[in-house]
């Protein structure tokens, strides 16, 4: 290891450490407790010391749990770790009126005010939660850094995409009411709203220069080879929209990587916060 490397490796655990030492006043309410967002009570959970945090947002119909295996090893970075039940998902309530994406993002960026959580954050985001987290990057400064799990990109879901998922989840929506009427309530109103969020998405700019790392796993969600090529290929064009954005080819990992490859996760969640302090500190 190099003179350069060495020092590299020092400059970051030192301004690691620095973090861990600051230790700002956060909401005692938001460790694993239920807070109040509008007419929901969310269910959070924020733990952990430092200035930086990592928001993990988890894709459709599940709840915070999806993280079980990395929010622990995320937090003994020396971050502080925020994971959350989405209204209507796991141990929060629902939400009333009709859905939209800009509701769940408003939802998150109340929930981060609430926990008094004012910044830097970095957002890991799986699947559906890729379409919430790009959206509350471009709405809110406090997001500095992104990690795209296998996660909706905007340029995959043209209208012909979004209406083959239609044609695909309404045939299965009586079954789903019959077996789990509450999961239904929430979860059929997002498949409905896909055009729109889509169409909201690809309208979304965000900031120029904002860190991303992009994971994209090889089995993924989709049934067949042409959809799993067009999938990788909107990756491919979304990562090469600007210098900040990066790639990691997940191999052998089906949709859910943190559960797959755990490893890959951690990597690319420690190459942000480190990242995210260094551009802080001007480094």
């Amino acid at each position: 290891m190099g003179k350069a490397m060495i020092k590299a490796v020092f400059v970051g655990m030192s301004a690691l450490l620095a973090l861990a030492s600051a230790q700002p006043a956060f909401a005692a309410g938001c460790a694993n407790a239920a807070v109040t967002i509008g007419q929901s009570k969310i269910h959070a959970d924020l733990e952990g010391t430092g200035t930086l945090t990592v928001v993990f947002e988890s894709g459709n119909g599940e709840g915070a749990d999806a993280w079980a295996g990395v929010v622990a090893r995320a937090r003994a970075m020396g971050v502080r770790t925020l994971v959350y039940d989405r209204a209507g998902l796991g141990s929060s309530s629902p939400r009333r009126g009709r859905y939209s994406i800009d509701r769940d993002v408003d939802d998150l960026r109340a929930l981060l005010t609430a926990c008094r959580v004012r910044g830097p954050i970095v957002i890991a985001a799986h699947s559906y939660g890729g379409f919430i987290a790009l959206r509350t990057a471009a709405r809110d400064r406090r997001v500095r850094g992104l990690v795209l799990v296998d996660a909706n990109v905007p340029g995959f879901f043209d209208r012909a995409e979004t209406d083959a998922i239609l044609a695909e989840y309404r045939p299965q929506y009586d079954a789903v009411r019959r077996q789990a009427p509450a999961l239904a309530a929430t979860l059929i109103p997002v498949i409905e709203a896909y055009p729109t969020s889509a169409t909201t998405l690809r309208a979304t700019r965000l900031p120029r220069g904002l860190p991303i790392i992009d994971i994209v796993a090889e089995k993924s969600w989709l049934s067949t080879d042409e959809a799993l090529a067009r999938w990788r290929a909107a990756h491919a064009q979304f990562v090469a929209e600007d210098r900040a954005r990066s790639s990691v080819f997940a191999a052998g990992s089906g949709h859910h990587v943190m559960r797959d490859k755990p490893e890959l996760v951690i990597d690319a969640i420690d190459h942000m916060v480190r990242k995210v302090i260094a551009l802080r500190s001007g480094r």
